[in-house]
This record gives C-alpha cells, structure tokens and sequence, in this order.
C-alpha cells in the first residue's frame, strides 16, 4: 500500500464531557488537536481510551503514524503530548506509560505554570 493510499484528513469539532471536564477535539486534515482544561482531565481522557483498548477497540495512538496524522495534545493551550509521524516516545513518555505519544516537559510545566 502506497503512502497517499494510507495517508487520512481528519475534520471534525467534537466536544466530550470527561467526568466534570470539557474536552475538545478539532480536525485540521493531518493535525488533530484534543484541548483539555487541566492536566487531571487529560490523565482522565488517557484513562478512558485505555479502558476502550482494553475492552477492544484497536489502540488509536498507534495508528497515527501509519494514517500520517498528528494527535497534539494541549492542556490550558499548552501542547504536552504529541503522538504520529515524526514524534517518537522518549524515556519519559515510556516511564509514564503514554507511548507511543512523546510528552513535551516544558508544556506540561507551562500548564501548571497558567
């Protein structure tokens, strides 16, 4: 299969209630971004696609790089985790257990920070 064969363009604007959270996930063709308003509410996100992997559901992070698109997750408009083609995990990402996303240190404290 040819890389344009597998490539996919994602538009959408969706919004999830994450327990007492809102979370919003918005398309740009190869760039998906997912806005959370704290860090707890993007652990809790994490959480709830494990639990659907677990009970199943094929593990959407590992796809990204094969549809060539790009998850940036943002926590108050700071981007902590990235996960596609182009970012692969480092030792913090796989001490946290979100690999294959690559978590960006100064986002995560920019986040605290705001």
């Amino acid at each position: 299969m040819t890389d344009a064969a597998r490539s996919l363009d994602v538009y959408a604007d969706l919004t999830l209630d994450v327990g007492d959270s809102t979370v919003t996930i918005r398309g740009y063709g190869d760039l998906i971004v997912v806005r959370t308003p704290s860090l707890a509410a993007a652990r809790a996100l994490s959480a709830a696609a494990r639990a659907l992997s677990a009970a199943g559901a094929p593990p959407i992070l590992g796809h990204l790089r094969d549809a060539d698109v790009t998850l940036d997750l943002r926590v108050r408009g700071h981007s902590v985790a990235r996960a596609g083609p182009g970012h692969d995990p480092g030792p913090l990402s796989r001490a946290l257990g979100v690999a294959p996303a690559r978590i960006s240190p100064g986002g995560v404290v920019l986040s605290l920070l705001d």
